[in-house]
């Protein structure tokens, strides 16, 4: 890193010498002129973060080495630093890199293994054409490791929100008095295999926003996602323990054997979901709720949630505070991309999160996050208590 960034400043240092000795030689301009054109360092922003995070997990489903409920207290980081390139009027460039393994919904790097060096990751490269884009309508196409295109809800039942999918994409909004409609859509590689067809996800959306009043927005809107290939085929885990994150499984093929996990079912989850934004006196009122169904599953088929926040943590001594409440059936949707926070990932849970942001200064955020859930609900006598605390600290640039 340092070697890199004595690169990028001897390549900016000798840019700048070279325009003033430029500059000298030219003619002499009036106090009035125009600046000199600008290069690739104003056509590029940067910006990332950096998240220390305290975590306490009890965990039933688990036993210590004494036998005793499972409880673990961990110290976590998670850093990101990006890059947006405006290649034109109409095309941009991202580039963001994170830490973390190659977990597809985490980014979060545990402290303690001996002052190892952590893994970093590429999270996004992708490429944004906008065809159209004023304010009443806009129409962009995405192509590349792009952040998730799609509305969705805090908690949402099927993504996490560290998700970055692969494929192609396209957003769209369409403004209209006071209303706006938005489509969104796309083709996702989920895994490329080699002998068998792969799995591919389609997926569209389409949603209503009317602003009510100069202050009152109401969102409505529903979503498809069709996986294909999946049933019968090996569950994608990236750690490759055979985890199937709360889906249904029967025996898989990988390597010719039939002990690994392949999913039981197919999964085209379909969402529908509302979001109220109004004032409280002075205050911003969320209100949410989010319904989902697996139309291609005979059982345990379902999900949904609700909640709110008040306040926005954004400038200095501004504070926010939240409640959800989220139940997703076993075979609702892919367990591997849903949120990894509440019940510790996957599906087969219920429970609640409540939560509380104060911003500290500019650019500084203190939060805590507290979930009691349940998990493996399928089994009501095999059910399972789950209860997780979080404090962050997020600095931001």
């Amino acid at each position: 890193m340092k070697q890199m960034k004595a690169i990028v400043a001897g390549v900016l240092a000798t840019a700048s010498i070279e325009g003033t000795i430029m500059a000298q030689t030219q003619a002499p301009q009036s106090a009035t002129s125009a600046a000199a054109p600008k290069g690739w360092v104003d056509a590029i922003t940067m910006k990332g973060d950096i998240r220390y995070r305290h975590e306490r997990i009890e965990d039933d489903s688990k036993l210590n080495s004494a036998k005793e409920t499972y409880t673990r207290e961990r110290d976590r980081i998670r850093a990101r630093l990006g890059a947006e390139a405006k290649c034109n009027d109409q095309l941009k460039a991202v580039i963001e890199f994170s830490t973390g393994q190659s977990d597809p919904v985490s980014g979060n790097q545990s402290l303690g293994d001996g002052f190892s060096k952590k893994d970093f990751k590429l999270n996004l490269a992708y490429a944004d054409y906008a065809f159209l884009g004023d304010n009443s309508q806009e129409i962009h196409a995405l192509a590349g490791k792009m952040k998730n295109p799609f509305l969705t809800m805090p908690d949402d039942l099927v993504w996490d929100s560290d998700l970055t999918p692969e494929g192609l994409a396209f957003k769209t909004r369409f403004k209209q008095g006071p209303a706006s409609l938005l489509l969104n859509g796309g083709r996702f590689w989920v895994q490329e295999r080699a002998d068998q067809s792969d799995l591919i996800l389609y997926a569209g959306q389409a949603a209503v926003k009317v602003q009510l009043a100069s202050d009152i927005d109401l969102t409505l809107g529903g979503s498809y996602y069709g996986f294909r290939n999946i049933q019968g085929r090996d569950v994608v885990d990236w750690e490759n323990k055979n985890n199937a994150y709360g889906n249904s499984t029967v025996n898989g093929t990988l390597h010719g054997t039939t002990t690994n996990k392949a999913w039981a079912t197919e999964f085209t989850p379909v969402t529908y979901f509302v979001q109220l934004d109004l004032p409280l006196g002075k205050l911003p009122l969320s209100l949410f709720a989010q319904g989902l169904s697996n139309v291609d599953a005979d059982a345990f088929d379902a999900g949904h949630q609700f909640g709110g926040s008040l306040g926005k943590a954004k400038k200095p001594k501004s504070w926010e505070l939240g409640y959800g409440y989220t139940k997703l059936e076993k075979d609702a949707t892919v367990g591997a991309f849903t949120d990894s926070d509440r019940w510790g990932g996957g599906t087969d849970g219920q429970g609640h999160r409540v939560y509380g942001k104060y911003q500290l200064m500019k650019n500084l955020q203190a939060g805590v996050a507290y979930h009691i859930n349940e998990k493996k609900i399928s089994d009501p006598a095999n059910t399972k208590d789950y209860t997780r605390l979080q404090l962050d600290l997020v600095a931001s640039f």
